[in-house]
């Protein structure tokens, strides 16, 4: 079975409860510390078994990571634990997953190798809002339900007034082909901090 790591918690003696996320559930496994075991860490694509065990967590067992090139640039790694910190929080309540979210982490990996990791996460994340039925493409505004000429994001791209949310516009017209066709390109850097600190709020 192959999987994401989204989240590693420390448990007793050194051991460690780590959530796992497959094509179809998200896993809450054991794994006990040893000398032998190999090393795991946040974000780790990797193939392994389960033990079940009676009255306790199922164990995390035979773990070999699948890895990726770039996991050895420090700037795309921390950004890559970023988001996967993030899609944590967002699904850590579900036990039963639907296969968008492995994918959607695969895909988001192969990109990370040949393009910049914001515009590439920015990209997976609205692909996301749209699978979950959360992208706005009307460009209405969430506080005072109007059209909006200039808009601004918030959390979860919601589009409102500048004046609503006190913050300054965004190119409607790059938003838009950005939602369209989850694209990045005809954004500039600025726009790209701009929405990535918006995701850094959760998704």
């Amino acid at each position: 079975m192959q999987g994401y790591i989204l989240n590693i918690t420390q448990a007793k003696n050194e051991d460690l409860i780590v959530h796992v996320l497959t094509h179809k559930r998200l896993y809450t496994l054991y794994r006990f510390y040893g000398a032998r075991h190999a090393t795991i860490n946040l974000g780790y694509k990797i193939d392994f078994t389960i033990e079940q065990q009676l009255g306790y967590l199922p164990k995390l067992r035979n773990i070999t990571h699948l890895g990726y090139s770039w996991l050895k640039n420090l700037h795309k790694s921390l950004l890559w634990q970023q988001f996967i910190k993030l899609l944590y929080l967002h699904l850590r309540d579900l036990e039963d997953i639907e296969s968008f979210y492995m994918e959607m982490l695969d895909s988001l990996a192969k990109k990370i190798t040949r393009q910049n990791p914001k515009r590439a996460i920015i990209e997976e994340y609205v692909k996301m809002l749209e699978y979950e039925g959360r992208l706005h493409r009307d460009f209405v505004c969430f506080v005072c339900e109007q059209p909006i000429d200039e808009p601004t994001l918030v959390r979860s791209f919601l589009p409102a007034h500048t004046y609503c949310v006190g913050q300054e516009a965004l190119s409607k017209k790059r938003l838009a082909y950005l939602f369209a066709h989850k694209d990045a390109q005809y954004l500039d850097d600025k726009e790209i901090e701009r929405l990535w600190n918006i995701i850094l709020q959760g998704l």
